[in-house]
């Protein structure tokens, strides 16, 4: 993300005047991220319907729900964290959803895997302007107390923006499927999963205006002339690689494990609803309806659970808590996406999925929090924004890409429960000797004496 997201600003000195700041920014901002997860995982609800209307191969969708989103999102990332520490932080904000809330509704128009693939390369370059700008304004904005809880509130529309994308998709979806899609002025008539797009799209329309409405901060914007890769602590982007190659032998197996785990989520979301399609006969509606609903309940609970274990494990001196929370929640999962992909039992499936999406919440925590514990307050920034340019990189652009090609090449379309299972058993495994090896190197960074 940006330097500013996670240092202890002061609130802005900008003048009282209209505009949104405060709690009311917190809220559009969180609002806004619901909306980015919602459009960046509505492909998934409607992948059976598009595979067959543009005779898809499953390694193309693959490639669609991941490396296309992931690619640019992680290339332009640290790019536009300079835009948005620059003072740019609304201009960033209203850019980016305009051009993804254009690709969304370019996404139902696609006639092909062409025009598909370029919507969504501009749907990962749009948001990728939402993080940086988002945490400098509240960094700006809000009180250093009160940014712990406003970035819950990000985290936590991220995790409603994947869910209803499946649980309000669904429904909007059986609804089009009900009067046989959507006929708009102007347009040829569109079938429901292109209609789903459309009005996605258009409903981002109402959010760029209350963006124009957000106070800006200029005098502390823009950085004096030398700090624009310094930061006023002296962190530079080199700072930062050095002191994780001095620390690589607890920071890189760490970040492997915490990658493996975002790679499991993300594939997850993105072949879970499918699968579910293609093993038990649902209609792409009735997946979305019944998995949203269930990731709704479970994925907060997840969150919860890692982000109390981890408290309640340093608090008891466990020093080494976050790798150790990694490598238990990898280690389960194998084991629970055995019975999601593998039952012939549509409760138990349906029950493994809820305890796959738990766990895998679980190790969000822990695997964000690792990082924190070891980097020093002043390189924070710069270390952030390379381990979420790597994670989105790996777990967005590998996971749902790799399930692709094992069905198309190995198991075929009727074994895409097996596929999964192979790439989770893999991955897993790989993620949980990661946690077990950065356990042995765990020196958390001494806090800071004044």
């Amino acid at each position: 993300m940006t330097p500013s997201a996670f240092k202890a600003s002061p609130p802005s000195t900008a003048p009282a005047g209209g505009g949104l700041a405060g709690w009311p920014l917190v809220a559009l901002l969180a609002t806004i991220q619901f909306a980015a997860f919602s459009d960046r995982f509505l492909l998934t609800l409607v992948a059976t319907p598009l595979k067959q209307a543009l005779a898809l191969s499953d390694t193309q969708l693959g490639l669609l729900q991941g490396s296309a989103f992931a690619l640019p999102y992680a290339l332009a990332l640290p790019l536009l964290g300079i835009v948005a520490d620059r003072g740019r932080q609304r201009g960033l904000l209203l850019g980016g959803l305009m051009l993804w809330g254009g690709a969304t509704f370019a996404s139902g128009l696609a006639g092909g895997f062409g025009a598909l693939l370029a919507a969504r390369l501009a749907l990962g370059l749009g948001q990728a302007g939402f993080g940086p700008a988002a945490l400098s304004l509240m960094s700006l904005h809000l009180r250093p107390e009160r940014l712990g809880r406003s970035l819950s509130a990000l985290t936590a529309a991220a995790t409603l923006g994947r869910s209803v994308a499946l649980l309000a998709g669904g429904a909007v979806l059986a609804w089009l499927t009900a009067r046989g899609g959507l006929a708009p002025p102007g347009l040829d008539p569109l079938a429901p999963w292109q209609a789903l797009f459309v009005l996605a799209g258009l409903a981002n329309l109402p959010l760029a205006l209350l963006i124009l409405r957000i106070r800006t901060s200029r005098h502390a914007a823009a950085p004096r002339r030398g700090q624009e890769s310094r930061g006023p602590h002296g962190s530079s982007l080199r700072g930062a690689v050095a002191w994780i190659r001095r620390r690589r032998r607890a920071y890189l197996p760490h970040a492997v494990a915490a990658t493996a785990a975002v790679l499991m989520t993300q594939t997850l979301t993105a072949w879970a609803p499918t699968f579910y399609v293609r093993a038990f006969g649902f209609s792409p509606a009735e997946s979305g309806l019944r998995l949203g609903l269930l990731a709704l309940i479970a994925a907060p609970l997840g969150h919860a659970a890692g982000g109390f274990a981890l408290d309640r494990l340093r608090s008891a001196g466990r020093a080494d808590a976050a790798p150790l929370l990694l490598a238990l929640g990898l280690i389960l999962a194998v084991p629970v996406t055995a019975l999601v992909s593998l039952s012939p039992d549509l409760s138990l499936s349906l029950l493994g999925f809820a305890g796959l999406v738990a766990l895998l919440g679980f190790t969000s925590p822990p695997g964000l929090a690792g990082i924190q514990i070891l980097t020093p307050r002043r390189l924070r920034g710069r270390v952030n924004t390379l381990f979420l340019a790597t994670v989105t990189l790996a777990g967005f652009g590998l996971g749902p890409l790799l399930v692709g090609l094992l069905s198309d090449h190995v198991f075929g379309e009727a074994g895409l429960g097996f596929a999964l299972l192979a790439v989770y058993a893999l991955v897993g495994g790989l993620g949980v000797l990661s946690a077990a090896f950065a356990r042995r190197f765990w020196r958390p960074t001494p806090r800071p004496t004044r």
